[in-house]
C-alpha cells in the first residue's frame, strides 16, 4: 500500500473516532468524518465500505486500548502492594487522557449487544493467564500475612470501577472546576484516594 493511502486511511480512522466519541454510532455522520479527515466521501468508502464497518474498526481498538491497561504486568520487580499502586495510577493516568473511551464503550455495547463479543474476544486468550499469575501472587501474599485474601476478579472489577466511576460522571463533575489548574488538583487529588480505598482493602 503506497505511503499516500495509508495517510488518507489514517486521517479518515482518526476523524472517525472523533466523531463516533463525541456523537456515538447513531448521531455520527459519514460525510462529517469526511469532511473532518479532509477527503471526500466516496474515498472513505473506497477504504471502509459503510459506516458499520469503520465503527467496528474504532470500537476494536478503544477496547483494545482499555483492555491493554486492565493485564497486570506481574514481571516488575516490586513489592505487591507497590505493583497494585502503579497499577492503579497508571490505569486512572490512562482514563484521565482518554476520559471518553469508558462512556462510549459501555453505551455502545448496551445500544448493540453484538458488541459485547469485540469487547470479550479482546481480552480472551490473555485475561485467563493474567488471573492464574495474579491469583498466585496474592496467594504468596496472604501466606506472607501481608494482605487478606481476595478473588483476582474482585481485585481488578473493583479498580476498574472506582477509577471509571469519576470519569463517566466528568459532564457533572467538570462544572466543579472552572480552571484546568483545578481540575488536574481534582484527578490527583481523586487518584490518590482510589490507590488508598483499594491498598486499605488490601491490607490486614
Amino acid at each position: 500500500m503506497c505511503p499516500k493511502s495509508i495517510n488518507n486511511q489514517r486521517l479518515i480512522l482518526e476523524a472517525a473516532e472523533a466523531e463516533f466519541l463525541e456523537k456515538g454510532y447513531e448521531k455520527a455522520r459519514t460525510t462529517e468524518i469526511a469532511k473532518r479527515a479532509g477527503v471526500n466521501h466516496a474515498m472513505l468508502h473506497y477504504y471502509f465500505q459503510s459506516k458499520e464497518k469503520l465503527f467496528h474498526r474504532v470500537f476494536e481498538d478503544k477496547v483494545k486500548m482499555m483492555h491493554q491497561l486492565l493485564l497486570f504486568n506481574l514481571q516488575e520487580d516490586l513489592p505487591f502492594l507497590e505493583k497494585i499502586k502503579l497499577h492503579i495510577e497508571q490505569h486512572f493516568d490512562f482514563i484521565a487522557a482518554n476520559d471518553k473511551i469508558p462512556g462510549f464503550i459501555i453505551l455502545e455495547t448496551l445500544r448493540n449487544s453484538s458488541l459485547r463479543d469485540i469487547v470479550a474476544q479482546s481480552i480472551h486468550d490473555k485475561v485467563k493467564d493474567v488471573f492464574v499469575k495474579l491469583k498466585r501472587e496474592i496467594d504468596n501474599e496472604v501466606k506472607k500475612g501481608t494482605i487478606r485474601a481476595v478473588d483476582p476478579h474482585d481485585l481488578i472489577f473493583s479498580i476498574v470501577s472506582l477509577n471509571s466511576f469519576y470519569f463517566l460522571n466528568h459532564q457533572v463533575l467538570s462544572g466543579i472546576a472552572d480552571a484546568e489548574s483545578d481540575r488536574n488538583s481534582m484527578l490527583e487529588k481523586r487518584k490518590k484516594m482510589n490507590v488508598e480505598i483499594i491498598l486499605n482493602w488490601l491490607r490486614i
